[in-house]
């Protein structure tokens, strides 16, 4: 039974057929990028949940160069973004970056003047106010999610790659321990 195509990793020839791509090809066609290897699963985790934790556009382009660039899995490095700032997650997380953001340059005496409250984001979605005059908040604000989400998402990274690379193995112990039982 095959799953449906949004439930499934992509296939390395599937892929490898689309047309933007196009000159690109000779790139992705190495088996390091799509073979199951606990290094390369460990680092495409790794790198994908680091720049899905960052709030800025382009992840997956972001995230093909960093995989070529240190022979990742491609596949799973590019859905995790998606897990980390799902459309359940990415208001909670953003929210987490921006409150750690904002401590830690509080601690270092260089928290912005200028901050964005609940009664801004009120006024904002109720008319209230314009965007235009909250320029300069949202501009500290957007600099202060930077900060937390940098030093969050580089510790969900490291978290991660250590999960998989320990995950892997006690599976693969396990694994073989099973296989010496059944002989037995």
């Amino acid at each position: 039974m095959r799953l449906p195509a949004f439930l499934r990793l992509p296939r390395r020839e599937e892929i490898l057929k689309k047309r933007p791509l196009g000159r690109f090809t000779h790139y992705l066609a190495r088996s390091a990028y799509w073979h199951l290897h606990r290094r390369n699963v460990a680092k495409g985790a790794a790198i994908g949940v680091f720049i899905g934790s960052l709030p800025y556009f382009g992840h997956v382009a972001t995230i093909l160069v960093l995989c070529l660039w240190r022979r990742a899995y491609i596949p799973l490095a590019v859905i995790m973004p998606f897990i980390v700032t799902g459309p359940f997650t990415i208001v909670p997380f953003f929210y987490a970056s921006y409150q750690f953001g904002y401590w830690l340059l509080q601690r270092a005496h260089l928290a912005p003047a200028i901050t964005i409250h609940y009664a801004d984001i009120h006024r904002l979605v109720h008319g209230n106010i314009s965007l235009v005059s909250m320029g300069d908040r949202l501009w500290h604000a957007y600099w202060v999610t930077w900060i937390g989400s940098i030093i969050l998402g580089a510790a969900m990274a490291a978290v991660v790659y250590a999960g998989i690379m320990l995950g892997w193995r006690v599976w693969v112990h396990w694994r073989l321990h099973r296989r010496e039982q059944n002989r037995a």
